[in-house]
């Protein structure tokens, strides 16, 4: 999977990882970017330090094999795709570890830099002859997207996705903001896919 930041798919998928890892899958994460402006009268040095800390723990909660930083700029990813080797970096990743699934932010999401993460990893499995399926999540979704959708039931792992996104005690504040949207939704997907809780998904390849 390929969040922003490392938080945004604790909010996003948190519970169809929990039931990825019950299920023997491994689980690797590549983050586009630290997320050192989330608070601007901190240095980026001890943000950047806080997050690493806070992602490795949450990681090691979930069950996350592995977790790689790709160190784009918070708030200037579109930007730095283009002058960078962001781009081979997600295609290495894809070549090295042969995903069965790829999960990005959605292409709706009003973020811009989901946005960038999301239009810079379909370039690059776009590339690839072999055709790797890929999955968007929500995190701060307004609008629905009219694109084929999965459901993934995570009745049985909700109360662990809540337990991992209060590992990312620095976003408490945005975390706290997507509580009570994270639970309605939930249960809007569960009703849909004829179960208590869901998560939903769009496939976009």
């Amino acid at each position: 999977m390929c969040p922003f930041v490392a938080d945004d798919e604790a909010v996003g998928m948190g519970g169809t990882i929990a039931k990825y890892v019950s299920e023997g899958f491994n689980i690797v994460k590549a983050v586009f970017s630290y997320g050192e402006s989330s608070h601007p009268h901190f240095q980026e040095a001890v943000m950047i330090s806080k997050r690493i800390e806070e992602t490795e723990k949450a990681s090691k909660f979930i069950g996350i094999e592995k977790t790689i930083f790709l160190g784009l700029r918070d708030t200037k990813v579109k930007a730095d795709v283009e002058t960078s080797n962001a781009m081979q970096m997600v295609k290495d990743l894809i070549k090295e570890y042969k995903p069965i699934k790829i999960y990005i932010p959605s292409s709706i999401d009003p973020h811009p830099d989901h946005q960038a993460v999301n239009k810079t990893v379909l370039c690059t499995v776009d590339s690839f002859r072999k055709k790797y399926p890929v999955y968007e999540f929500e995190v701060w979704n307004i609008l629905q997207g009219n694109k084929p959708m999965l459901f993934e039931d995570i009745t049985n792992f909700y109360k662990k996705k809540l337990k991992y996104m209060k590992y990312f005690t620095s976003q408490w504040q945005y975390m706290y903001l997507l509580w009570l949207p994270v639970y309605f939704r939930s249960r809007q997907y569960g009703k849909k896919h004829g179960c208590k809780l869901a998560e939903k998904f769009y496939k976009v390849r």
